[in-house]
């Protein structure tokens, strides 16, 4: 074991950078609207059996990743945490199945080249921390490769049923598996054709072998497959021009350096392909020649896989989106490992591998900041935040409805769920005044709070928006009865009015306008050295000491805990307030910022130099 160690000590540093990359902050992300569909159809509480309708209900891929998750989540529990280690664990595997794809279809050192640039890549560090099936596609579709040159070396029947359950474990991952086993068929058909005569047969029947197994271990995902091809119309848009541009460059991050470097080395590949001298086109010679070899087996790769879908795009039904093509990115790091190769002088490619490793890191972590910027839907934080306030067990709505259960119907938590969006469940309340009642909506992913203006005044007539949680693509509010809300503040403990009363707090009005007797204002208030989540604030008006509250919104504002470098997070500061001010009385009134937190006892309440007057 020694010995092995010291043999592949690059290759053991570099698993150990791939899982430091992949595990480190696995867990701080929510799970995002797809992952959600992950945790609901591989929900360890549904029957063995049921899971398949359930997966063929949601899901239009096979069912292999879903199950193998759902006997996770049995041993391990029913967690996010369980279903990203999962992802995670299957990269680091990747990484070192593309070592081996590498090594056999060049040598070692391309392998070890292979594995460290997979291992800073952007695409694949994703994937290998969201709970979904690509990273399985990425795996399975690495090795059904590295057993389809080895079955292509070495025809014989050990090598092809090893391709065989490759191949099945590849198009059990994700359909899109099918466009490659159509490429790998045909090379197996070109090398069949090249073969020597005598070696034809065998070479036929070793293939046919291969393909059946797979065949037989495919149909259990036969009955998802045929619902799949049925759909006519689908939510991903028609492909643009320059759509396989843009996802070469989401490969790498859309980083400019770093795709300058990936395009010098690609253009160093085939560079040396023009190199090549020519020779008789012969099952041998191609074997032989590492260079031509590697030609045959990854350019057919990239372009039959990436034809297929475009065709059938425009001719059927769109079905580009840039994480279906991981399955060829093994194709393009190899292009790149091989050129790396290519580099004879040791100082200059030790050089230009080290400036993409650079590069590459410097966008992942400082210029991206993939591990400390929100990225993904804040599902987790918008149910967390209902949860933490809904101390009336009040019904939750939401166009979303059908993802919602995992976070606010379980062994925790158990809240009637309402699968309506906003518009059609205050329709509901117009036709039977008896369902108006106070309620939480919740949103997200691309759904904002644009209410039709029918729906909105009925809301303004009926109800106040008493707490509200706006994330990064998930927002909730929390819809009380207007009737039930007092429209004035007590600010009497607040004696002789001036302009700070009570505990000091940071604060700014950035707009305050009146259009058509509605005033809109909006801004940031926190006190200072803590965090701002559990503190509650009012904009209200004032005068004569009587305090009018308006309708205040909190947003959420990390520019603000950024631009005062503060140690605590206030990103909980910002506000947002209407105000209809044929409500008021007549005079003038000055607007003020009432702030109470009830864990660390502070309040404070500042007068503005913003007024209103109504006549």
């Amino acid at each position: 074991m020694i010995q092995k160690i010291k043999e592949n000590y690059l290759l053991i540093t570099i698993l150990v950078f791939a899982a430091i990359l992949r595990f480190y902050h696995i867990d701080f992300q929510s799970i995002w609207l797809d992952e959600i569909h992950t945790m609901n159809e591989a929900n360890p509480n549904v029957g063995f059996f049921d899971l398949y309708d359930i997966i063929m209900a949601g899901e239009q891929m096979p069912p292999l990743y879903f199950y193998s998750l759902y006997f996770l989540f049995k041993i391990f529990g029913y967690t996010t945490f369980v279903a990203r280690v999962y992802s995670a664990i299957v990269g680091v595997i990747s990484v070192f199945s593309i070592f081996l794809l590498g090594k056999e279809i060049f040598n070692k050192k391309t392998g070890i080249f292979a594995a460290l640039i997979i291992t800073i890549n952007p695409f694949h560090l994703y994937y290998s921390q969201d709970a979904r099936p690509y990273m399985f596609l990425f795996l399975f579709t690495t090795l059904a490769f590295y057993y389809l040159i080895k079955f292509i070396k070495n025809n014989n029947q050990k090598s092809a049923i090893l391709y065989g359950l490759a191949s099945a474990l590849m198009i059990y991952s994700h359909f899109f598996g099918l466009f490659v086993l159509f490429t790998q068929y045909l090379l197996m058909l070109f090398f069949i054709v090249i073969s020597k005569t005598e070696n034809r047969k065998k070479f036929f029947i070793n293939s046919f072998l291969s393909g059946v197994i797979t065949l037989i271990l495919f149909i259990p995902a036969i009955k998802i497959f045929i619902k799949v091809t049925q759909i006519k119309e689908f939510w991903i848009p028609a492909p643009t021009l320059d759509v396989y541009t843009l996802i070469f460059k989401e490969f790498f991050g859309n980083s400019e350096l770093v795709l300058t470097l990936i395009g010098l080395l690609i253009f160093v590949y085939f560079i040396k392909l023009f190199k090549e001298k020519d020779s008789k086109v012969s099952y041998e010679s191609i074997i032989e020649n590492k260079t031509i070899f590697s030609f045959i087996i990854l350019i057919p790769w990239i372009v039959i896989v990436t034809l297929i879908p475009l065709i059938r795009s425009y001719l059927s039904i769109p079905m580009i989106i840039s994480r279906y093509f991981i399955t060829v990115l093994p194709a393009v790091i190899l292009i790149i490992a091989i050129a790396f190769y290519y580099f004879k002088n040791r100082i200059f490619q030790t050089s230009i591998l080290v400036l993409l490793v650079i590069f590459s890191i410097t966008d992942i972590v400082v210029v991206k900041k993939y591990y400390s910027s929100i990225n993904k839907a804040q599902f987790r934080e918008a149910t967390n935040f209902i949860i933490q306030n809904n101390t009336k067990n009040e019904k939750v709505v939401s166009s979303l409805g059908w993802y919602m259960p995992y976070f606010l119907k379980n062994d925790k938590v158990n809240y009637e769920i309402i699968d309506k969006p906003l518009d059609a469940f205050i329709v509901e309340m117009q036709q039977d005044s008896t369902k108006i009642k106070p309620f939480w909506y919740i949103d997200g992913f691309g759904r904002e709070y644009k209410p039709s203006e029918a729906t909105l005044a009925f809301i303004s007539a009926n109800f106040y928006i008493e707490n509200n949680y706006d994330g990064f693509q998930a927002w909730t509010k929390h819809f009380i009865l207007l009737k039930d809300v007092p429209m004035t503040i007590d600010i009497s403990k607040f004696k002789e009015l001036s302009q700070y009363n009570g505990d000091g707090f940071m604060f700014n009005v950035e707009t305050f306008e009146t259009v058509n007797n509605i005033v809109n204002t909006s801004g940031w208030a926190y006190f200072e050295k803590q965090v701002a989540a559990k503190t509650e604030m009012e904009i209200i008006f004032i005068k004569d000491g009587k305090a009018n509250r308006l309708m205040t919104e909190k947003v959420i504002r990390p520019d603000v805990t950024t631009y005062f470098k503060n140690d605590f997070n206030v990103d909980n500061c910002g506000f947002k307030s209407t105000y209809d001010i044929s409500k008021l009385e007549s005079g003038k009134h000055q607007l003020a910022i009432y702030l109470v937190d009830k864990e660390t006892k502070k309040e404070g309440l500042v007068l503005t130099d913003k007024y209103v007057t109504k006549p």
